[in-house]
Parts: structure tokens; sequence; C-alpha cells
């Protein structure tokens, strides 16, 4: 009985089908657009978010980029200026401190 009303139902399924057909129905179009929108709009947000750090990486491998930072462990105004450095705000500050340090 199960086998008649599968035979049946093979009889009765129309003979035009094409894959596209069932490809291209409303909801097909409505998520491949609404994926197409929203790919470019999250690679661009990643691309914006990495950019910071791809720069940041090939100025510390080029060494052209310079931070100033205070040295801690000089206390004294004329043992700063004596090193080279710059004495201001009750610190001595070092302005060519390489990152890679």
């Amino acid at each position: 009985m199960l086998f008649s009303n599968s035979r049946t139902s093979l009889k009765t399924r129309p003979k035009n089908n094409k894959i596209g057909a069932v490809f291209w129905t409303n909801s097909n179009v409505i998520l491949l657009t609404g994926y197409l929108i929203i790919l470019p709009i999250c690679t661009l947000i990643t691309l914006s978010l990495l950019l910071p750090l791809f720069t940041a990486s090939l100025f510390a491998i080029t060494g052209n980029s310079y931070h100033s930072t205070s040295i801690p462990w000089i206390d004294d105004a004329s043992e700063c200026e004596h090193t080279g450095r710059n004495w201001s705000d009750r610190k001595c500050w070092d302005d060519k401190h390489n990152p890679l340090f």
C-alpha cells in the first residue's frame, strides 16, 4: 500500500523540474541580496579595525617610530641632561624611545 501511494505521487509530479526554478525562489533571492549587502559592510568594518594594527607593526619593523617615555630611575635634572635626555615636569624624558625595547 505504501508503494502504491508513492507511485501515484511520482506520476502526478510535474515534468518541468528545472534546477534554476528551484533555486531562484523569493526567499533565496532575498537571502542572497541580504548576504551581498552585509558581506561588504562587514569586510569594511573588519579592515578598518585591522588597518591600524598593520600600520603600527610596519612602523615598528622599520624602526622609524619613536615615542617619548619617562625614565623612572633618574631623579635628578643634571643626571638626566648628562645622559642626553630632557627634564620636564620633574621627570626625565627620553624622546627616542623605541617601542621594541
